[in-house]
């Protein structure tokens, strides 16, 4: 089906930098629209990668909680729902944040849970990484 998710993303992004962009004078607002420019760019690229971040971080998150002896919720039967896939992932997370005082008294778990939450800041799709440009002022 066309346009595509990305091809629409790219789409609005294009129009902002050649139609908008041309007027935007003042410095300030020049920099909040190249952060959106920035946004629209990393999520052209990278929002197909979304699902498999959330099976991933999901299942990672219930080996933390298993190794605490501690339940999980099973991942819904469709991995094609990302609706499904997302609650699912907020429920886990939601799990893992009230067992983290379980966790961190079981040594395999806390050593674990650390190294979940480096790789998840290394595998997570949609960060944005500081592309210079102006600072914003923080009085605005």
């Amino acid at each position: 089906m066309r346009p595509d998710v990305t091809e629409q993303l790219r789409g609005i992004r294009q129009v902002l930098a050649e139609v908008v962009a041309p007027e935007v004078t003042d410095p300030y607002p020049a920099d909040v629209l190249a952060g959106a420019l920035a946004a629209l760019d990393l999520l052209a690229d990278a929002w197909a990668e979304v699902p498999r971040f959330l099976c991933w971080d999901s299942a990672a998150t219930a080996h933390v909680l298993r190794l605490a002896g501690l339940r999980t919720v099973p991942m819904p039967d469709d991995l094609l729902d990302l609706a499904a896939l997302q609650v699912h992932h907020q429920e886990v997370r939601g799990l893992l944040e009230a067992a983290m005082p379980t966790i961190l008294e079981h040594d395999a778990a806390r050593t674990a849970v650390v190294q979940l939450f480096r790789d998840r800041a290394e595998r997570y799709p949609l960060a944005m990484r500081p592309q210079g440009g102006f600072a914003a002022h923080a009085a605005r």
